[in-house]
């Protein structure tokens, strides 16, 4: 991975105004995830009502839906110090889980499930649904 400050960013778009564009762009993705969602028919074969609680999973800080079955990815968690911790395959360090974004409802897999993104700072959890630990 390489570092590129601020003034070098937007000399690489061709300055501050330029910039703008990619900014709005940006966050129009961010806003319409459930419209967007990558649901490549991998998960047709769960019973209806299971892909409908995963469709109606909402971010407790939000209120925005977390996405769908295809964005919510099954994770190993731990409880440290009273806060849930979740790291899964693509993301194998230990990530924090907010309190704000665990969703404290009936877990219909049974298993841990994070609904998460990257953005400037890193890694980001939208949604959290635990498992099995209390």
């Amino acid at each position: 991975m390489f570092a590129v400050n601020r003034r070098e960013f937007f000399a690489l778009l061709g300055g501050a105004a330029a910039a703008l564009p990619l900014r709005v762009a940006l966050a129009a993705g961010i806003l319409i995830c459930p419209a967007l969602a990558r649901d490549d028919g991998r998960f047709n074969h769960l019973p209806v009502d299971l892909r409908d609680w995963f469709r109606s999973q909402k971010s407790p800080m939000t209120g925005e839906h977390c996405c769908d079955e295809a964005d919510g990815t099954y994770v190993e968690e731990d409880i440290r110090e009273g806060h849930y911790w979740v790291r899964w395959s693509t993301v194998w360090e230990w990530q924090r889980v907010p309190d704000e974004v665990i969703i404290h409802g009936p877990n219909r897999v049974g298993l841990p499930v994070v609904w998460w993104h990257y953005d400037h700072k890193g890694v980001r959890i939208r949604c959290f649904v635990p498992g099995g630990k209390t």
